[in-house]
Order: C-alpha cells, then sequence, then structure tokens
C-alpha cells in the first residue's frame, strides 16, 4: 500500500468514542469530544481598547468636563451629558452616551482644565463593542479541535473550567526477539539494545501521548499470545521486529487466532516497508520493522497519525512545507523513497546523500525532516521545490 493509500486507511478510522471532563488547567493538548457555545458576548460589554478619555463624538468641537476617572473592573453604571468625558482606563466599561476615546498620548486642555478633542480622532475609536468577537449561541469551538493555548483562553473568557475531551488512550508498546537486550542490562559488544521501543516511546511523547513500555515479546507461540491476550485493556499495541516475511507469519498467525483484521501489510516506500496494522474492534496493533531508521519511519508515517485520529484530532496527517531541494540527487525511480535531510532556511539538504542502510540510526539522529519521492522520479534537481515533513 502506497503511502497516499494508508494515509486514507487512516483517516478512516474511527475514533475511540471515551471521554471525560477535566479541569481547564490540565486540558492543554487535548481534544475536545463536544462543540463550545458562547454563554456570554465576547467582550460582554462595550469597553476601551485603550487608556484615554471616552466621550461623544458629536461633543468633538467642543471643550470637554472630565468627570472623573473610570477603571478596568468598575461594574458601576457611568452616563456623559453633553460637553462631558470620562478618563477610561484600558478594559473599563463604556460609560452611557459615548461612543469615542481619545488616546491620553493626545491629551491637551484649555485654561479651565478642560479636555480639548484632536482633530484626527476618528468616532468609534478604541471602542470594543459588546459581542464583536462572539454573541450568546454562537460556535466558539468545534467538537475534535485541539486544545491550544489560545483555545484554552476562550474557554476562560466565557467562564468554563471544566471541558469534555476525548480520553488518552492507553498505549502499550513492546519489542520482539530474543537476541534483544535491554539498555539496562549487562551486555557484550555483539549484543542488540533495544534501541526501537525507546526511539518509539520518545516520538509519541513528543506528540503528546502517554504510552507504557511493557517490555520483550517471547519468541514462542503460545506465550506471544498470552502476552497479546493480556493486553486486551490497551487501545494500541505496538510491537517492533517479527515484521519481516519469515517472521511476520508467526504474529499475523497470533493475531488472526484472536480475530484480528489485517488493515494493511507494508507501506511501500524504503525504509519503512514491512509496517503492519491489525484491529479487533476498537483495538489495533502495529507491527514496525526490526531495523531502527525503519522502525522510525514506520512509526513516524503510520503510527503516529493513527493514534491521533483514534484521539480525535481533525488534524491527524503530518503538515508539509515548501522547501527548495538544495543540491542534485539520483533515486531508484522502480519505488518511492524517504530522502532524509535537514531542513533550514526553507532549504532541504540531503543527509550523505541519502545513502543508508535501514539498520542504522545516525543518519536520523542529524536529520530534521525527509522528502518522499514518487514511484517514477528518478531524480530531484538543485533548488526544485519539494514539499517535506519535519521529523521535529
Amino acid at each position: 500500500m502506497d503511502v497516499k493509500s494508508v494515509f486514507e486507511t487512516i483517516s478512516n478510522l474511527k475514533p475511540v468514542e471515551n471521554y471525560e471532563f477535566i479541569s481547564l488547567d490540565t486540558a492543554f493538548g487535548r481534544v475536545l469530544a463536544s462543540d463550545i457555545i458562547a454563554v456570554k458576548p465576547l467582550p460582554a460589554f462595550d469597553n476601551s481598547a485603550l487608556d484615554g478619555y471616552a466621550f461623544n463624538y458629536n461633543d468633538r468641537k467642543n471643550p470637554l468636563l472630565i468627570k472623573g476617572t473610570i477603571f478596568a473592573g468598575d461594574k458601576k453604571e457611568y452616563r456623559i451629558e453633553k460637553n462631558e468625558c470620562y478618563k477610561i482606563m484600558t478594559g473599563a466599561i463604556f460609560p452611557t452616551r459615548s461612543d469615542t476615546v481619545m488616546m491620553v498620548e493626545d491629551e491637551s486642555f484649555d485654561e479651565n482644565g478642560y479636555l480639548i478633542i484632536k482633530d484626527n480622532v476618528k468616532k468609534d475609536n478604541a471602542r470594543k463593542m459588546a459581542g464583536e468577537e462572539a454573541k450568546i449561541g454562537d460556535i466558539l469551538l468545534y467538537k475534535n479541535e485541539l486544545l491550544t493555548p489560545a483555545n484554552i483562553m476562550l474557554l476562560a473568557a466565557q467562564g468554563i473550567s471544566y471541558v469534555k475531551v476525548f480520553s488518552n488512550l492507553k498505549i502499550a508498546i513492546f519489542s520482539s526477539g530474543d537476541e534483544i537486550n535491554e539498555p539496562w542490562q549487562n551486555s557484550d559488544e555483539r549484543s542488540i539494545y533495544n534501541a526501537n521501543a525507546f526511539g518509539v516511546l520518545a516520538m509519541l511523547k513528543q506528540n503528546g501521548f502517554d504510552a507504557e513500555y511493557k517490555g520483550i515479546l517471547k519468541d514462542e507461540k503460545n506465550i506471544l499470545k498470552e502476552q497479546i491476550k493480556n493486553a486486551k485493556n490497551y487501545d494500541v499495541l505496538i510491537t517492533s521486529g517479527g515484521a519481516s516475511k519469515g517472521e511476520a507469519d508467526f504474529m499475523q498467525s497470533v493475531l488472526l487466532e484472536l480475530g484480528f483484521k489485517e488493515i494493511f501489510s507494508s507501506i511501500d516506500v524504503r525504509p519503512a516497508k514491512p509496517t503492519k496494522l491489525y484491529q479487533n474492534d476498537s483495538q489495533i496493533v502495529f507491527i514496525l520493522p526490526g531495523n531502527p531508521m525503519a522502525c522510525f519511519m514506520g512509526c513516524f508515517l503510520s503510527v503516529v497519525p493513527a493514534i491521533k485520529k483514534l484521539c480525535g484530532f481533525n488534524e491527524f496527517l503530518h503538515k508539509t512545507y515548501k522547501a527548495k531541494f538544495k543540491g542534485n540527487l539520483k533515486l531508484k525511480p522502480t519505488r518511492a523513497n524517504i530522502v532524509i535531510g535537514r531542513y533550514e532556511n526553507g532549504e532541504f539538504i540531503v543527509t550523505n546523500e541519502n545513502k543508508f542502510s535501514p539498520a542504522m540510526i545516525i543518519p536520523i539522529s542529524i536529520s530534521n525532516a525527509i522528502y518522499i519521492s514518487s514511484i517514477g522520479e528518478g531524480e530531484i534537481s538543485d533548488q526544485e521545490i519539494v514539499e517535506i515533513y519535519k521529523l521535529s
């Protein structure tokens, strides 16, 4: 399945319909589970956008008596009559009959201490009208929107302290292979450390998701089957290793026996090709390649957007950025290729002429972006505009 088809498949996944109410101070990065309707206008009352003097524009040609000062937070009702004004602070309620503010920096007075209005002041200057941002009943935020800092400010401005969001997914990460050792274990120079699980864990955290590392799956079918069954309370299982053709039959048979269906069996791009997805009701299982770079790319291209979709995100696919390709690069046109590099100052600079093995780690550790070529694309020219994905 090509990358585009994988993205389309992910778009068809249904969000996990579990919700919770959380306090606003913990809501950053969560996804709304219902629309937010304005219960009060924004702003709630006519107020001043700056420090100055509130007056009626029709009185601008006459000296104005300053009746006093209105401060932000003062809830009293004030009124001006003809040829009167109030000094007003930013955010303070407009006095009745006033419609314009002259900024305090422009103040000048006649010999009697009356305010003189400058000729360049325009009607309704610095007046923020009640409801000009939103009226009661307006939809402020929609279900599936991500709660950004600005959105949280908006909720707080409505007096909302608890909000309904999609529950966090329960995610379990495994590695597989009896040859794998954990980083904390004593090993000889020929041992293979478990790099994949911790890279996947970090990538999920980078995208705002918590996951649990559950250890290394055994290369014995009956034990593996029990381990998968014992993880049924998780929404997402992610494994790495056991994705090559010979080993995949072993893992596949366990998943099929447990009622899982294959969603896709590969991603047609080097080096993430042996990436697989299975689903059983609302639980999904990703099998990522055992080679570190292939595992990393498989996780980036499929796991992260899929988890975002399951969490209710409207925007779950990675954003693309236009960049000028630096240098010339030849590619194998018979396949889609991931080109790794650095995105700097609008340019995409290829890492090591894109010469790498799927087992390598250093090339991705010094890169921050990728470009995915199309089948039939045999060359990228210097200064050509390409669409890249940022890795970080």
